[in-house]
């Protein structure tokens, strides 16, 4: 019982954390505007770097990552400190489902409750919640997003090709000599569902894509 209920706080503490708009709050407090208001409209990364420029944005990423990442890590800590569980048994294999208390934070960066459910698009605390389980996809993803945004001027094929970019290089993480891939099953699969999550919250960018009217994103401020 009290596993339960330390769990289902911390499931209530990942979406919180996950809800707070740091691209809004830092577009207000730093620059004294509403990112809301400017570039796509979006208060993710790609619009932060795009209207408030690159150290704004890197920021904005740096905090919207650790969304990801922090309800994993405080799971590991509680596990040392207050014997939490959080494993489960399939097909006579034990999988710790430690990860899914770093998906809550994605779905309250995407769905904030302090925004009215108008978050990002789930690009940056995925990236979180990556680089604390597989460090290597991890900055191999960020490498990647960079690249292809310098050279194609488009975030949403840099967001598109990093996460693709994730699963390919978690797979060569787990098929070193001392790991499996079967024992890291668990985790395979959520992170198929989290990049199959970021390309449907891409739709609307992949249309105006194929028509020519997708946003361009530089690494320069551009406030307007």
């Amino acid at each position: 019982m009290e596993n339960m209920l330390l769990q289902l706080g911390l499931i209530i503490v990942a979406y919180l954390v996950g809800s707070i708009p740091n691209g809004l709050w830092i577009g207000k407090v730093f620059l004294g505007i509403d990112i809301r208001q400017l570039g796509s409209k979006n208060i993710g990364t790609s619009n932060a770097i795009r209207v408030m420029g690159l150290k704004y944005g890197i920021l904005t990423f740096l905090l919207d990552a650790l969304k990801g990442a922090l309800p994993i890590l405080l799971v590991y800590l509680l596990r040392r400190t207050n014997d939490l569980e959080t494993t489960i048994e399939i097909f006579n294999r034990a999988y710790d489902y430690a990860i899914l208390f770093g998906v809550v934070a994605v779905i309250g960066h995407t769905f904030p409750i302090f925004n009215q459910l108008k978050g990002g698009k789930a690009v940056a605390s995925s990236a979180g919640i990556v680089l604390s389980l597989t460090p290597f996809a991890g900055i191999a993803c960020i490498l990647v997003y960079i690249a292809v945004v310098a050279i194609t001027k488009y975030a949403s094929l840099g967001s598109t090709f990093a996460a693709l970019t994730v699963f390919i290089v978690s797979l060569i993480e787990f098929y070193l000599p001392d790991k499996s891939l079967l024992d890291n099953l668990f985790v395979i699969i959520i992170y198929a569902l989290m990049i199959l999550f970021i390309f449907y919250r891409h739709i609307e960018n992949y249309k105006r894509l194929f028509n020519g009217t997708e946003n361009k994103m530089s690494f320069k401020k551009k406030t307007q």
